[in-house]
């Protein structure tokens, strides 16, 4: 597949650099620019997904494996995949991919971030963004949680877009792109002649930030030595580089996001609970996609119309297969996930509307069949009970999601459709039907 790959891709004027294994791959990373990852998930001497983690997150890594799941889509995803592919695929559809990855590199977005917020009609996200605003003009820090893809680093941008501060310099660093030796140096920076190879004085990311605000991106992969050294400067916002006797003082914001549960790190001895309290002047929890059911076909459309314009297709919308399909997938990767798949499948659409057969496998595998057969498998299970045991087991779910009929049918595992059929079978009357 290597030889493959190579071949086909250099035929379209790609530069291809091949390698046979983990450290090989990161040799040539360590020497030569590299624009795009292609990794398998099986690897002889680690996991893809543990090569992943251990890229320079700039770098767009697309994941390919033969053994498709839920799950391993999830930790793709979540590990800080740009894109994920099921063997056997065809060649265009990498190409697309590898086109799309390119192209997303650098590309301002600020305009579609603005219209991701005014988008949104789940009032969870509203709260969050609602929260954000109201705290935007103050100095106090704000902590961003929940999974990758769910826009972190949006809300953090929009946070600076609508402070005072937003003429100063806006500063973000990756703790879990930095290695932990590099990171020290990369915050408070050094003297020359501090240690071997400081031949000159280097500042670093908090004298950048002096009069704006810093971004600590994923600041749950920081160890603990470097957090106490982070809640000594933010105790009095003064330090020294490293190697010098200085005291340096500073005047800026700090926004922290982490896509891990700190408060269970906290619990591990993973995570420092006195700089969690200093980092939480407001804790924005930001939902799942799959939680914001009612955002889904309003996100998916918006993304539509974004890239007609920039690949200048005439596509109108979606058949009611594709949107069926989306109400029943799980979207690990989340807001973002959605975003590539409609970029991708508007590519590859040849029609005046996105069908199933324009959506990536790992989307494309996830219709109704399953929710069907979820609902004969219950039936079958309980036999002659099974018209009460169903008319029950709706109604505890309906009862437990307050009546969000989207969140019932995932939960349940079978879409909308065969929701409202079950209801009107079993003649369900309740206050949330």
């Amino acid at each position: 597949m290597r030889s493959s790959l190579k071949k086909l891709l250099a035929e379209r004027g790609f530069a291809v650099r091949v390698a046979d294994s983990a450290a090989n791959a990161f040799a040539i990373l360590n020497r030569q620019k590299i624009d795009l990852v292609i990794c398998d998930i099986v690897m002889p001497e680690i996991s893809g997904l543990l090569f992943l983690s251990k890229v320079d997150p700039e770098i767009p890594v697309v994941m390919i494996t033969a053994f498709a799941s839920v799950e391993t889509a999830r930790r793709a995803f979540k590990s800080g995949a740009a894109d994920y592919l099921v063997k056997p695929f065809e060649f265009d559809e990498l190409l697309v991919v590898v086109n799309q990855c390119l192209s997303r590199r650098g590309r301002d977005t600020a305009g579609l971030k603005d219209q991701f917020f005014l988008s949104s009609q789940n009032s969870g996200f509203q709260r969050v963004i609602e929260l954000a605003g109201k705290f935007s003009d103050t100095d106090l820090p704000v902590l961003i949680l929940g999974e990758s893809g769910t826009g972190k680093e949006v809300i953090a941008d929009y946070i600076y877009e609508r402070s005072s501060r937003r003429r100063g310099p806006y500063i973000k660093i990756n703790c879990a792109a930095i290695p932990e030796t590099l990171l020290e140096s990369e915050l408070f920076g050094y003297e020359k002649g501090a240690f071997t190879g400081a031949v000159e004085t280097k500042i670093g990311k908090f004298e950048e930030a002096n009069g704006g605000v810093i971004l600590f991106d994923e600041i749950g992969d920081m160890n603990l030595l470097l957090q106490a050294k982070l809640l000594r400067v933010l105790q009095d916002f003064e330090f020294s580089r490293i190697g010098g006797n200085r005291v340096i003082k500073i005047d800026c914001r700090v926004i922290a996001s982490s896509n891990k549960d700190i408060r269970r790190l906290i619990d591990e001895g993973k995570f420092r609970e006195d700089l969690y309290h200093r980092l939480n002047g407001v804790t924005l929890q930001v939902p799942l996609l799959r939680h914001r059911p009612e955002d889904l076909e309003n996100l998916a459309r918006f993304f539509l119309e974004t890239f007609k314009l920039k690949y200048d297709k005439t596509v109108h919308g979606f058949d009611e297969q594709t949107l069926r399909t989306f109400r029943s997938y799980s979207w690990p990767g989340n807001v973002r996930e959605l975003k590539n798949c409609i970029e991708r499948a508007l590519v590859v659409s040849e029609g005046e509307s996105i069908t199933l057969r324009d959506l990536p496998d790992s989307v494309r595998k996830n219709d109704d069949s399953s929710g069907q057969k979820r609902y004969l498998d219950i039936h079958d299970e309980v036999g002659g009970f099974r018209e009460d045991y169903t008319r029950k087991l709706v109604l505890q779910v309906l009862e437990r999601v307050g009546g969000n009929k989207s969140e019932a049918a995932r939960i349940l595992k079978i879409s909308r459709k065969t929701l409202y059929k079950w209801i009107h079978e079993h003649n369900i009357k309740h206050e949330y039907t």
